[in-house]
């Protein structure tokens, strides 16, 4: 009997490999592209510290088209990605989404290999093994691919928006490492090579190595106009992403002319630098084809303004306070725009950038929003986004351009002195759910903070097995905020989640435990069949 037993085991064994083998089950790169499994994950080294202030680093923002073959060392590119799309250590983003809804991925094109980037481990997962360099356009060692995941953000405007976000702090952080690199709206599909998902679009390549030749910078400052000069501050792009506040109402207090021309040079100026090699100035961010479709207005409690970068000056477009009309042409939200010192409302011209992807206008507006954000941070100041306008037509009258139908406002940026009135934080999360389980299975763990403000929560939780849900939300004060997870293996894992306010202000940690006894392995083909052996195995020991 028992020789029977093993015959068939045999057997079996024999048929399992060859099905498998033809189902191609066990092959490690199609397990890396399950949204549950990693096997191949590559911690990056600590990002290096530059100590380049932030406003030069604007000033020395270009886009390259030479490379050597000089390599990119891993430091630097650690660097790059977290500045890129990185997690501080606040648990926030290295780029501000007002929703939470991050939905860019990096691929790390090498010549080994094509990793995606895991900005919660700081680290590269395999996606494909092989040499994909050829992608897109110029020849460098490191190619970005930035893929909007259609699942996580619908909205095209705010997916290419946080794109256009990461790739300047992919420009300043390149040169300020004296590395070069350039953003590319051209044969972007050849990323669909990749063996991409039907939910991601590629929308942008970006190249990274060494420039053919050194920079070459001379100080040249701007003629001299209505607005003061730029100068720079005292923090690096590194120190205001940490820095970075975002705020939901203000103390209504002008501020220095000097403040509110930084802010819009930061917008859409030029550089006080003059580039020797190519014998021009640059603009603080990119653009297609060397057009600037944007039209920049900022409003205060005197009236509202067009900035004009050529002559860093502004026009008054109408006189008086209109916060109070630009507020009430937003959809409902919970900030209070009219007590914001200075709103800067960006416009796309129709007539001028019709000719190019809607999607690239997108990546502008994005690319705006950050520097934005940044030089807030370096002045010492706070911001936040508006993207949800309910009427464009309410808002052109605002800014008195209602005849202008040919101007797209995209997004609304109030900036100022924070209202330092107290902030309570969040209670610590409750946190229930199951305590023990099986693994493969998906089970429903619910978490519940109670704000004493009544302000929205976000939610972070480390589930214990590598995955990270970073900051869902928001949700109401006190209402559950149920998600599901699944364990792979047999362990006690400890689960650990705090709640953080509308206003940053952060929980306790609350922690949960659940056991899982034994492996039960999922439906996959080849899962049943070790399952199988395992009985097997025992029944033989027990004949």
């Amino acid at each position: 009997m028992k020789s029977k037993i093993i015959s068939l085991f045999v057997c079996i064994l024999l048929i399992s490999s060859a099905v498998l083998t033809v189902t191609g089950k066990l092959n490690d790169e199609d397990l890396v592209k399950s949204k549950n499994i990693f096997i191949d994950d590559y911690p990056l080294p600590p990002p290096l510290s530059i100590d380049m202030i932030l406003e030069e680093s604007i000033c020395r923002r270009m886009s390259w088209r030479t490379y050597t073959s000089e390599s990119v060392t891993d430091e630097e590119l650690s660097t790059i990605l977290w500045a890129a799309y990185g997690v501080k250590e606040d648990g926030n983003r290295s780029i501000f989404n007002p929703y939470g809804t991050y939905s860019p991925i990096i691929y790390v094109i090498r010549s080994d290999a094509t990793y995606k980037y895991n900005p919660e481990n700081h680290s590269l997962i395999l996606f494909k093994t092989g040499n994909y360099l050829h992608l897109g356009q110029y020849d460098t060692p490191i190619k970005f691919g930035l893929v909007w995941d259609m699942d996580v953000e619908p909205d095209e405007i705010i997916g290419m928006g946080d794109i256009g976000k990461l790739a300047q702090n992919i420009y300043f952080d390149a040169n300020a490492l004296d590395l070069a690199t350039i953003t590319t709206g051209i044969y972007v599909e050849d990323l669909y090579e990749l063996g991409l998902p039907s939910n991601e679009k590629p929308e942008i390549i970006m190249p990274l190595g060494h420039p053919s030749q050194p920079y070459d910078f001379t100080y040249d400052p701007l003629p001299e106009n209505n607005l003061p000069q730029v100068v720079n501050n005292n923090l690096t792009l590194e120190e205001a992403i940490n820095n970075r506040i975002i705020e939901k109402s203000w103390n209504n207090v002008p501020l220095p002319l000097l403040e509110q021309s930084q802010i819009l040079w930061s917008a859409y100026g030029y550089s006080y630098l003059w580039d020797n090699v190519n014998n021009k100035r640059h603009r603080t961010l990119p653009s297609a084809v060397a057009v600037y479709p944007f039209q920049i207005y900022a409003a205060n409690q005197d009236g509202v303004y067009l900035y004009s970068p050529g002559t860093h000056s502004i026009s008054e477009i109408v006189s008086g306070d209109r916060r109070d009309a630009i507020n009430e042409s937003l959809s409902q939200h919970n900030i209070d725009i009219p007590s914001a010192s200075l709103i800067i409302v960006p416009c796309y011209n129709t007539n001028l950038g019709g000719a190019y992807s809607i999607g690239f206008w997108y990546y502008e507006n994005g690319a705006i929003i950050n520097n934005i954000l940044l030089e807030a941070a370096a002045l010492d100041l706070s911001a936040n986004v508006i993207y949800d306008i309910a009427s464009e037509s309410d808002l052109r009258s605002a800014l008195g351009i209602s005849s202008q139908t040919n101007l797209k406002p995209y997004s609304v940026l109030p900036v100022g002195n924070p209202y330092s009135s107290p902030n309570t934080p969040p209670q610590r999360p409750e946190i229930d759910g199951p305590t023990s389980g099986v693994a493969g299975t998906s089970y429903n763990f619910t978490f519940n903070s109670v704000d004493p403000d009544g302000d929205d929560v976000y939610y972070y939780i480390i589930w214990g097995d590598g995955y990270i849900e970073d900051w869902e939300g928001p949700y109401a004060s006190g209402d559950d905020f149920i998600i599901s997870h699944t364990y792979s293996n047999k362990k006690t894992y400890t689960i650990e989640a705090k709640a953080r306010d509308t206003f940053g202000d952060e929980s306790t940690i609350a922690t949960h435990e659940i056991t899982i006894p034994r492996v039960r392995f999922n439906t996959d083909f080849h899962f049943l069949f070790l399952h199988f052996f395992e009985k097997l195995l025992e029944l033989l020991y027990l004949i």
